[in-house]
C-alpha cells in the first residue's frame, strides 16, 4: 500500500481517537448522520420535482454543505438551484 494513503488514514485514525477522548464525537456523528438523511432527502425531492426540471446532484459539496447545515442546507441548494 503507499505510504501516503498509510499517513492519512494514521492521522485519521488518531483525529476520530482525540474526538472520542475530548467529547466531540457526537458532534462528528450528527454531521454523518446529517449526509445520510441529506442524501435521501435529495433523491426524493429530485424524485419530486424532475417534472419541473429540478435537480439537484448528489456530490461531496452538495453533501457536505448540508451535512453541516441539515435542513436549511437542502433547502438552501433548492433554492440557488430554481434561481439559476
Amino acid at each position: 500500500m503507499d505510504p501516503v494513503i498509510l499517513l492519512a488514514l494514521a492521522a485519521s485514525i488518531v483525529f476520530l481517537l482525540y474526538l472520542m477522548y475530548t467529547g466531540q464525537f457526537k458532534w462528528l456523528v450528527g454531521v454523518v448522520r446529517n449526509m445520510a438523511l441529506g442524501i435521501i432527502g435529495i433523491l426524493g425531492i429530485n424524485t419530486l420535482l424532475s417534472s419541473m426540471g429540478v435537480a439537484v446532484g448528489v456530490n461531496a459539496i452538495t453533501i457536505l454543505s448540508i451535512g453541516l447545515l441539515g435542513i436549511p442546507g437542502l433547502l438552501l441548494l433548492y433554492a440557488t438551484q430554481l434561481l439559476l
